[in-house]
This record gives structure tokens, sequence and C-alpha cells, in this order.
């Protein structure tokens, strides 16, 4: 194990004072606790597909997210039961009153900030560590030849470096026999929405004649920009079929309402009406029914990214199914997801509403819509696997290395 004096030095600060005092912290489950913590630009999303792997085991073990005073991170994209604490400060007396309480089985960091005492702490305890996501450019490799950065890599158990000159950057830095692999970046993704394959089966034999797109969660104000869209599209092909979403269920009943007044032919989905060969749009209220839906349109518009309103949804949701994604300037919450699809060019964005209609149109050619569909899934199902790959190395760490407990 590598030592440095820099490092020496810095615990003998980190050692000094008492613990503070802190409000009551969760209590701890019985089960096995992965303990996660973002560095850098490590975004809560990117952490929630990586606890979603890990815990999709028989017997899941419990996740701890720690984070920043004042960013605290939103749980919802976690699996439920998941625990968030603040991380405690870089000092002795605290890291060990955290770790007393909390007994991680495993500590997984991310990117490249190494808190010294916390990583010498939980080292001390034998608790196993994983770096992921580990990158170090060129203009930082001086930076990291230093002692006191060596002795603290040397005591994680396992490195997975996003790219294979971070890699060998590392693998200077420690010697050939240090624990590093290349992995890749996790990326924000999600896993593929549910639905019932009786139904898709079902309609996908009515519709198999038809060219179908669909607007999803599409906010009031959108509205009628999709309806011209679909105007448009059917004076090419007249048989297309719209399913629309509203991204309040409540506005379904009203929304199929003014479309017929408007002279649509018009089905709604939750009141058991299908979509017969003349039906025009189809209205569904339920927005659990979009991996269907996704599953359905080879064509899909993301509601709430041409006016900004509404909360959106996230455009790896379509993507997992091949569905090409149309979308407006706004990303809303999403701003990694449709960056890393648009630098795939694996979406087309349009900037007003008259655009959407003439992007539907072309998008109705097959061959089209098929390049942006591949593209967006293979960003997707890429992020997939990585995230699946560190979850193996994680629970991997804690099969193989049972923890000792020091107080």
């Amino acid at each position: 194990m590598s030592w440095s004096p820099a490092l020496a030095l810095y615990l003998i600060a980190a050692r000094r004072g008492a613990a503070r005092s802190v409000a009551a912290r969760p209590e701890r489950p019985g089960e096995r606790l992965i303990w996660l913590h973002p560095g850098g630009s490590g975004t809560p999303r990117r952490l929630a597909q990586l606890a979603l792997r890990i815990t999709a085991r028989d017997d899941p073990p419990a996740i701890l997210v720690t984070g920043q005073e004042g960013a605290a991170p939103e749980l919802d994209d976690f699996p439920d039961g998941t625990l968030f604490d603040l991380l405690p400060p870089d000092r002795i007396a605290d890291l060990r009153a955290f770790l007393r309480h909390w007994r991680p089985d495993a500590l997984v960091l991310t990117e490249t900030e190494l808190p010294p005492a916390l990583i010498v702490e939980t080292h001390r305890r034998g608790i196993p560590i994983l770096l992921a996501d580990a990158a170090i450019g060129a203009a930082e490799d001086r930076f990291w030849r230093r002692g006191m950065a060596r002795a603290l890599l040397s005591r994680i158990d396992r490195i997975l470096a996003r790219d294979p000159e971070s890699a060998e950057r590392l693998r200077r830095l420690l010697g050939p026999q240090a624990p590093v692999e290349v992995a890749g970046r996790i990326e924000e993704t999600t896993d593929p929405l549910p639905c019932k394959d009786s139904d898709r089966e079902w309609l996908a034999e009515l519709t198999s004649a038809r060219p179908v797109w669909l607007a999803a969660s599409c906010p009031q104000g959108e509205e009628p920009a999709v309806i011209a869209a679909h105007a448009e599209a059917l004076r090419f092909a007249h048989r297309t079929l719209l399913v629309v979403v509203p991204d309040t269920p409540a506005r379904a009943p009203l929304l199929a309402a003014n479309l017929r007044a408007q002279g649509w032919i018009v089905a709604e989905w939750d009141k058991g009406e299908e979509p017969a060969r003349d039906v025009q749009i189809l209205v569904a209220a339920d927005e659990a029914d979009l991996g269907l839906w996704y599953r359905l349109a080879p064509v899909t518009f993301m509601g709430g990214t041409l006016l900004a309103e509404g909360a959106g949804r996230s455009p790896f949701e379509p993507a997992a199914f091949g569905s090409a994604i149309l979308h407006g300037p706004h990303f809303g919450a999403y701003p990694e997801a449709y960056a890393r699809l648009i630098e795939a060019r694996a979406t087309r964005m349009v900037d007003q509403a008259e655009e959407l209609a003439r992007a539907v149109t072309d998008m109705m050619a097959p061959d089209r819509a098929a390049i942006l569909a591949h593209n967006a899934w293979a960003v997707s199902s890429g992020g997939a696997e990585v995230a699946e790959r560190v979850a193996r190395a994680v629970l991997d760490l804690i099969e193989a290395r049972p923890r000792t407990e020091v107080v």
C-alpha cells in the first residue's frame, strides 16, 4: 500500500476536533447496504441507473446515497426504499460516527473526487471501495502522479475507467498489476417501460398496415401544433394514426370531445374504444401505458419540448424501443439525455410549431425513422450495459470480501 507525506499531514489535520452533532439519521436496514457517492459532474440520474441495476437481483441490497448539504438528490428515479444522508466533513471523528451508523458493505465513488480521510477510514474498516467512471485527462496527469493521489488510489479495490486513455494513465500511476479496467461512462438512461404483451400483439396486428406516430405527455399548449402536424401527415398517408397521451390524464375526455367537435374521428383507449380502421386519433389518458405506445409507434414526439410546458419525459423511454424521436428546443429536466442523443444524431429537433408538420411527414418514410431509431437505441443500450457492468463489479466485491467491522 502506498503512503505519502502529504496524506500523512492531511490525516493529522483531519483528526482534530470532535464529531459535529447531526440530526437523527434514518435507521439502517438489516440487509446488506451499498453506499453510492457521486463525484464531480456525476448526476443523480446516472447513479439511479446504477442503483436500479444493483437491486435488480434476488435478495437485493439496500442503497444509501450521500450528497453535500443543500444538494440532496431527488430519489424518484431510484429504487424504492433508497436512503439519503449528508456526506460528513472529511474529518476522522465525523467519518467514524457516520460509518458506525451505516456500516456499509461497499462504497462506490464516481469520477475522480477522492476525499482523503473518507477513503483511508473506509479502507481501514475493510469496506471494499470501487471507483467508477474514472477519467484522467492529459492536463490532470501531472497532478495524479503526485504521491497523495497514488496513496489514495492504492486503497481502492477496483477501478473502472471511463476510457482507454484514463486506464493507461492509472496503470502508469499504480503499476501494471493495478485493478484497473475500461468499463465506459455511466450515463443517464432508463429501463424499458412495461406493457401487456397481449395488448401489444393485438394492436400491432390491428395497425399493421398503418403509419403510427405518438405525441407523448403532450401539454395543452402544444396540442394545436400536434393536430396540425397530423393533418399534414394525412395528406401524404391518409391512414396515418396519431396516438396522443396528454400530460394531464384528467384532460383526456375534454381533448377527445374537442377533437370530435373539429371533425376528427377519435377513439378513447381508456373507455375501451379501439383504433378501428377509420379512427384518425387515439386519445390515451394513462401514462402507465406509454410502454405500449412506444412499442407501437415508429415515431414519437416528446411533449413539453416545443413550448417548455409540462414536466416532459425522458427521451430514453422511446429510444429503448427503437421509436424515432422528434422534439423541440426545450429539454426540461433531461438536458444531458438530449445532448447525448443529439450528438449521436439520434433525434430530430424542430425549433417552431410550424416545423413539426414537415418533420412528422418526413419521418413517415421508414428508412429515415429507422436511422434515428437505431442511433438512439445504440446510445440507450450502451449506457445500460455500462451500468450493468459496474453493478456486477460492486456485487462481486461484497460477495468476495466480507466486511471487517472496526469501531
